[in-house]
């Protein structure tokens, strides 16, 4: 007797995996949103089949847990594995100003938007601003790898910005939630010192875990592929869940491993090559399954958000909005440092921004006795489905300009 449930998952496994090699195949003969768009679409179809059918189809739904400690780490290292630090470092000022001031511009105009337009209280108008604030921008990431006349600097700024942004947004969140839930004993200068060694905890602990790997390497005069891959998903996973138990920054921790892993173009080589391979394939399996979980939680996702339109339409505007005025401000400061960019960089720069899972993931991470849980999950839920279905058709719009 074989266990059904089993059977059940191979059979899903293997519909899914033939799936995405169709979807692989059809999505540039239709209109040219990125493959994984199409995922995300087919997850929402699945979700609207369990909703709406009597269809034997089980139910799936994002996990928070999941998404920061499975997908994250993984998905972290291996956009960062593949910047260069001896190239990344021409734009690591720009992309953390974005990535930290950025994000706080960005997240005071939405607070104050649901502050004095919505009376919602401040506290809770910055979580859910900082929340939104958080960019993926593996949506349009396709399109900007695929097009020649976009500058490398264009590029790596794009996405450093976005995994800084990340770490940073996932720092603060803990700190407004701290603040949130325990409102007595906890001092804005307080969160500020806690802020300051999230970040710089987890850049050393991750820098540390990345030279010990390499020496580990070396000393054991290992380099085929199989030695390298193992050491490598070890470092990814492990400087995550060192860095979140000592109460750092996991995803800024990832970063500074795989940056320093890296840290320097070397001699290419056969096993290196096919590492970066299996790599690059972790990342592809891994945003399939993300975006097709986020597309399937969706309609459970919205159901808080029928009687709340006015919000609803506001949040949507915001959505650009904020991110436009942050640019915006910052935009002559970026301008100048020893960056060749241009005004399509910046119209790119702004709607490279879609939201993704990490939004999701910390909302579900809110206590369920948290007043507006639901209602910030169904927006999110909107924000992330409009940027990710909007953006990458701008983008492309503003690249075939770019081309002329």
């Amino acid at each position: 007797m074989h266990d059904s449930s089993v059977l059940s998952l191979l059979v899903f496994v293997v519909i899914g995996l033939v799936t995405l090699n169709a979807i692989s195949y059809y999505a540039n003969k239709l209109i040219s949103l990125p493959n994984i768009i199409w995922t995300l679409l087919l997850g929402v179809t699945y979700g609207l089949a369990v909703q709406l059918t009597d269809l034997p189809l089980p139910e799936v739904s994002l996990s928070p847990e999941v998404v920061l400690f499975v997908f994250v780490p993984l998905l972290v290292f291996a956009a960062t594995q593949k910047i260069c630090l001896f190239h990344f470092r021409k734009v690591v000022p720009a992309a953390s100003l974005l990535g930290t001031v950025g994000i706080v511009i960005s997240m005071g105009v939405i607070a104050s938007v649901l502050h004095f337009g919505f009376a919602f209280d401040w506290l809770s108008s910055l979580l859910f601003g900082v929340i939104m604030s958080a960019t993926d921008p593996l949506a349009v990431g396709a399109l900007l790898h695929g097009n020649k006349h976009t500058s490398p600097d264009t590029k790596l700024l794009i996405e450093g910005e976005s995994i800084l942004n990340d770490g940073f947004v996932v720092t603060v969140f803990g700190i407004l939630l701290v603040l949130l839930l325990e409102q007595e004993g906890i001092t804005w200068t307080t969160s500020t010192g806690l802020f300051v060694s999230h970040v710089a905890g987890a850049l050393l602990l991750g820098t540390a875990l990345a030279r010990v790997t390499r020496w580990l390497l070396r000393v054991w005069h290992e380099e085929h592929f199989t030695f390298q891959i193992n050491l490598t998903v070890a470092l990814a996973f492990g400087s995550y869940l060192l860095a979140e138990h000592l109460g750092f920054s996991g995803i800024l921790a990832v970063f500074a491993a795989a940056l320093a892993f890296g840290y320097k173009p070397g001699p290419k080589n056969r096993q290196i090559d096919v590492r970066n391979y299996v790599w690059e394939y972790f990342e592809y399996l891994a945003n399939a399954v993300l975006f097709f979980l986020l597309g399937a939680s969706f309609m459970a996702g919205i159901a808080s958000v029928g009687m709340a339109i006015p919000l609803l339409l506001v949040s949507l505007a915001l959505l650009f909005f904020a991110r436009l005025v942050s640019i915006g401000i910052l935009w002559p400061v970026v301008a100048r440092m020893s960056l060749t960019l241009t005004k399509i960089d910046f119209w790119l720069l702004n709607v490279a921004g879609a939201r993704g899972a990490v939004s999701v993931a910390l909302i579900l991470l809110l206590p369920a006795e948290f007043a507006y849980k639901s209602l910030f999950l169904g927006l999110a839920f909107y924000m992330i489905l409009f940027s990710l279905l909007v953006y990458p058709l701008i983008t492309k719009w503003l690249l075939t300009r770019n081309d002329m």
